[in-house]
């Protein structure tokens, strides 16, 4: 069904409780992210005892106890079922960023891939009902659309488009 379409009462009532349990997932999945850039670029901060690695934990549980009182509606059940998926994948990341962060050379993909999938599932969430967004990383400061020799991006209406940016530094593809 299109988002576009209708909701009934309950619908609207499963979308405002599900809604804080999607946002700290989504909030998980940046600051796992965030500490992937970390250990990539080298830091030696990115490590398990990590401040940002212990709130995405606290945040991650919250959103699994809150999405598993949740109950869906059969509008809902989609956005439901990703949104449970995204908590598995993102569980799994986490127990390996526990695992991984903080090893010299540490292998990245077993945080990686879970996180992705988690991502994924974010991202499905939010086209199946309204009132979920999550921002694309492609649209960020290091998504395609900021590498050289892609078409300029639009400026606001009334200004001229913006031109191509110069050569970004390299990044590791964390996402």
């Amino acid at each position: 069904m299109p988002v576009t379409d209708a909701l009934d009462d309950l619908t609207v009532a499963y979308v405002l409780a599900a809604r804080p349990d999607f946002e700290r997932l989504r909030d998980v999945a940046a600051q796992l992210a965030g500490l992937l850039v970390l250990a990539a670029s080298g830091a030696g901060s990115a490590a398990p005892d990590h401040p940002m690695l212990r709130s995405a934990e606290m945040l991650f549980h919250e959103s699994k106890d809150g999405i598993r009182r949740t109950r869906a509606t059969d509008r809902a059940r989609a956005h439901h079922a990703h949104l449970t998926q995204a908590s598995g994948s993102l569980e799994a990341a986490l127990t390996a960023a526990r695992d991984r962060l903080g090893r010299p050379q540490a292998d990245l993909d077993p945080i990686l891939t879970p996180l992705r999938a988690g991502y994924e599932h974010l991202q499905r969430a939010a086209n199946a009902l309204p009132g979920f967004q999550v921002v694309a990383f492609e649209h960020g400061c290091c998504g395609p659309s900021t590498l050289p020799g892609s078409p300029a991006r639009p400026g606001p209406p009334g200004l001229p488009d913006l031109p191509d940016r110069p050569d970004p530094p390299a990044l590791p593809d964390l996402l």
